[in-house]
């Protein structure tokens, strides 16, 4: 237990999603040290008439972020300010279908991004807290490819 407090000092990130051009927004009220960015490269991989095997790179694909934490079920004084379980998933489960601008601060990474929702999955651990997984993906407005508003 100490130990996570510790890391979550040490770290202090941060993640703050947001819907409807900022009209709601949420903070994980925990963010553990080790989530899960991606950032996949699309590439083609053939083979030419010679047997030769070549690959071609293609452009950057979706960034992915997965977070496997928990939403607290009471008030934890070294997590401060924060949303109990309830309203956490109800954030979730209410913007499951919408696409949310997700902002991730620390004093390593810096990410400001317009995602999805790929997953939602959360159980109740024996102390009344919810673990939980979730998964989000880039999202990309096809009226904004190639930086020009259609």
């Amino acid at each position: 237990m100490i130990s996570n407090v510790v890391n979550y000092i040490l770290k202090g990130m941060e993640i703050y999603f947001s819907v409807d051009n900022n009209k709601e927004i949420f903070k994980l009220p925990y963010v553990p040290p080790d989530i899960e960015f991606g950032s996949p490269l699309d590439y083609e991989t053939f083979e030419t008439t010679s047997g030769k095997i070549l690959t071609l790179i293609g452009e950057d694909g979706l960034k992915t972020l997965t977070i496997e934490s928990f939403f607290p079920a009471k008030f934890y004084g070294w997590l401060g300010n924060m949303t109990l379980a309830p309203l956490c998933i109800d954030f979730f489960e209410r913007n499951r279908k919408k696409k949310l601008r997700i902002v991730v601060v620390s004093l390593s990474i810096r990410e400001n991004m317009e995602c999805i929702i790929t997953d939602f999955k959360y159980k109740k651990n024996q102390n009344g807290n919810i673990k939980y997984t979730l998964s989000i993906q880039e999202y990309v407005d096809p009226n904004k490819i190639g930086g020009v508003s259609a």
